[in-house]
């Protein structure tokens, strides 16, 4: 079995020995035998099309589509593993509005903490840079010359994610779950980056759902309700960062500071390990989409 990890906004596969999915290839691997994981590396900041396109010919050039020497298996059943805005990369290179779309070799796509309806933070960050006042020209401006786009932010924007979810339906032949978190359930809610945008959902959410987040998208937003949506296991008890397994918390103090750095620069034999109950979750996962075979 094939599982592709797919990152979100501001992500990236690895930087030195930091990696995105921090710790989840080497243990799915060391634990199940017969899965191949591999991690896919698109641009941080651009529209859900661009990374989309990225995704899809590092995909295909992975499944051997390509004419190049594969590191995935072309013949076992292929599962996309997404993270935030690569759950809306995932969907945008599956669903049947894409006429490029690769459905026919995917089986599965499970997305985590992503924001299908869009999320408050990035309506909240996207404003400023969305006018043409004398200041809101240069930063963007400033922004393209350092190679950063505000596209991707734009896209995560309730109203953008309005017009996303009309335009790209998905492809009947592809399995689709979702995953949540909505904090922690002990100590602080969130690890402390999060805390202020974990408030600022809770005090523009209207229902529940709307108020629950993991700081950075809300359960409703993250919950998946279109036809042939199913959840996989209860909703994660993490934030954002935790989802992937960084506690960003420990990269706050002075020692945790030196230790991300010493990992990025390849000084270190290892990351610091994700939580087990992290890991409790991804066997969810795993069990849940083994089974499966292609529509």
């Amino acid at each position: 079995m094939n599982i592709i990890l797919a990152h979100g906004i501001l992500g990236f596969d690895r930087i030195g020995r930091l990696e995105y999915f921090n710790g989840i290839k080497e243990y799915l691997e060391g634990k199940y035998g017969d899965v191949n994981v591999w991690v896919t590396a698109v641009d941080p900041t651009d529209s859900i099309e661009t990374r989309g396109e990225q995704l899809r010919e590092k995909i295909l050039a992975a499944l051997g589509q390509t004419g190049q020497s594969p590191p995935l298996n072309p013949d076992e059943e292929t599962h996309i593993i997404a993270h935030s805005m690569g759950g809306l990369d995932s969907r945008y290179i599956l669903s049947p509005d894409n006429e490029g779309n690769i459905a026919e070799f995917i089986t599965s796509l499970t997305t985590i903490g992503t924001p299908h309806l869009g999320s408050p933070i990035a309506d909240l960050f996207y404003k400023p840079l969305d006018g043409d006042n004398a200041w809101e020209i240069p930063v963007r401006d400033s922004l393209k010359l350092v190679g950063i786009s505000t596209r991707g932010v734009r896209n995560l924007t309730t109203a953008a994610m309005g017009d996303f979810n009309a335009k790209y339906r998905d492809n009947d032949g592809v399995r689709y779950f979702w995953a949540a978190g909505i904090g922690r359930s002990t100590g602080f809610v969130t690890s402390a980056p999060f805390l202020p945008t974990h408030e600022y959902i809770r005090y523009r959410g209207e229902s529940d759902d709307e108020k629950t987040s993991d700081g950075v998208v809300p359960l409703s937003s993250a919950r998946r309700e279109a036809e042939g949506w199913e959840a996989i296991g209860e909703l994660w008890d993490a934030d954002h960062a935790d989802e992937v397994g960084h506690d960003l918390n420990k990269y706050l103090t002075p020692r945790g500071i030196v230790t991300a750095l010493a990992i990025a620069l390849r000084h270190e034999p290892d990351q610091v390990p994700p939580p087990r109950r992290l890991l409790d979750r991804y066997d969810e996962i795993v069990a849940r989409i083994a089974p499966l075979r292609k529509r």
